[in-house]
């Protein structure tokens, strides 16, 4: 047993080193929030916030990169941190089955998803921008989730796809219930933003999951379409001059 929790933590502090995209993603993460706390914090920057976090009134106001920029502040270091553990339990693995761009495209549309969810789901009611990668670590998760419902997800001795259902519909119900939470202040959270970056993750594990054209398959299906026509063929073949 011992040897084998041994091998366990030396696999994950192996994936942790190798995994460049996702360490670098939460060293600027933290540079920038270094950077916001430094000069106020959230209470400090209400300007900046209300322009790089995301909102109704910024869309409106053509402020429209804030669908990307929300995802890079977070509301204190308390938050920040809660974000980068998940990173940094989802991020190692995925790079290990995907690579680096599979991590950063799950990111991105993930955090792009679940802002466009909170956005439609919260209506009127927001009062401070969101902030905060969360909506692309849910993306993340469910993909892998998806990708290994049979496998167990650390730090939790449960299977992944019992993760995956629990927290979609714990996020979704959550998101119906109080869609007006999640606007940066303290513990609030947005539901639906992690219901909309969840559900795009695990799309795309479906799609990655997807049947597949294999050579095989191509011919075996055009053994069955030469077959079925096949005495037709052969009859006008015999029957030109």
């Amino acid at each position: 047993m011992r040897g084998g929790s041994v091998s366990k933590w030396s696999t994950m502090g192996s994936d942790l080193i190798a995994a460049r995209a996702t360490l670098g993603l939460v060293g600027l993460l933290f540079l920038i929030q270094l950077a916001i706390e430094s000069s106020g914090g959230f209470a400090g920057n209400p300007e900046l916030f209300g322009k790089l976090g995301l909102s109704r009134q910024g869309i409106s106001n053509g402020d429209f990169w804030q669908p990307f920029s929300y995802a890079l502040i977070h509301g204190n270091w308390v938050h920040l941190m809660m974000n980068a553990f998940g990173l940094l339990a989802i991020g190692p693995r995925i790079e290990r089955i995907g690579g680096a761009r599979l991590l950063l495209v799950l990111l991105i549309a993930g955090w792009l998803m679940g802002g466009l969810f909170h956005l439609m789901m919260s209506g009127g009611e927001v009062l401070v921008p969101l902030v905060g990668i969360s909506g692309g670590v849910a993306a993340a998760l469910l993909w892998l989730t998806g990708v290994s419902p049979g496998s167990r997800m650390w730090p939790l001795p449960i299977s992944g796809k019992n993760l995956g259902i629990g927290v979609m519909l714990a996020s979704g119900l959550l998101a119906v219930i109080q869609p007006a939470l999640g606007q940066g202040r303290g513990a609030d959270v947005s539901h639906a933003c992690h219901f909309g970056g969840g559900l795009l993750g695990w799309a795309m594990a479906r799609w990655a999951l997807r049947p597949r054209v294999t050579l095989a398959k191509l011919q075996k299906e055009r053994a069955r379409r030469e077959a079925a026509g096949g005495p037709a063929r052969s009859l006008n073949r015999r029957s030109r001059p």
